[in-house]
């Protein structure tokens, strides 16, 4: 649907504490033609989410201004700093900045600013002096991300390297968070559970971007809060 098929006439709709849901976004049980489809989201016990692999995020925050919107995966329990996310999300879902719009990947969306949280687990207890970036989560939890009570689990804040994930050891679950905590870097040193527990409160930022962008020209990059076209072909 080309951005100008936009009907101007569509009352904004509401669910819950968002108001205001108008294009590019829709409610499911928005008339045809308002909103675009790619951006549907649904009302659900007065809550709005929107849906990933099948998996249901919360909306939190939608900015038209920016054309943002924060999600937070609707498995985290508020007052329960062991919930963890049951589900991977990270940068490589979404469309990546640097791309045009024709080669967008799963979903017509991109990350804004996001760091990104990692769940390992390991067969033997990790020695703290040479990874003190990773924070054991057994002393907070008695269960944790990983089914298996015999491995022993660990948060990571920030990017990884080779060095983050040790012999026998494995990734678990990925997710990203747009809570601007101040670190290194090589990572934040976790000093506790609450602080990941507030990351995955507060959720992440997506970008809307592509649409608004396509109503300047056909391929375009967006750069800042400008969009910039890659070729002269504009619409």
């Amino acid at each position: 649907m080309p951005i100008d098929d936009n009907p101007k006439s569509c009352a904004p709709s509401s669910c819950g504490r968002i108001r205001n849901i108008s294009y590019p976004f829709r409610l499911k049980t928005d008339p045809i033609g308002c909103g675009h489809p790619k951006y549907e989201l649904s009302c659900e016990n007065n809550t709005t989410s929107i849906y990933f692999n099948s998996q249901k995020y919360l909306v939190q925050v939608i900015n038209y201004h920016n054309y943002t919107i924060r999600l937070t995966d609707a498995s985290i329990q508020l007052n329960d700093s062991c919930s963890f996310p049951n589900h991977s999300l990270s940068a490589s879902d979404f469309v990546d900045p640097g791309y045009t719009y024709n080669s967008k990947r799963y979903y017509a969306f991109y990350l804004t600013k996001t760091w990104p949280i990692t769940f390992i687990s390991c067969p033997y207890p990790v020695n703290n002096t040479q990874h003190s970036l990773l924070l054991d989560t057994s002393q907070y939890c008695a269960d944790g991300f990983n089914e298996s009570n015999s491995r022993h689990k660990y948060i990571k804040f920030g990017p990884l390297n080779g060095s983050s994930i040790m012999d026998m050891c494995r990734i678990d679950r990925m997710v990203m968070t747009s809570l601007d905590l101040t670190y290194k870097n090589e990572g934040l040193v976790l000093s506790n559970l609450s602080q990941v527990h507030s990351c995955l409160i507060y959720g992440f930022e997506l970008s809307v971007f592509i649409l608004h962008c396509r109503s300047y020209c056909q391929d375009c990059r967006f750069t800042g809060q400008r969009p910039t076209c890659v070729r002269n072909d504009s619409i």
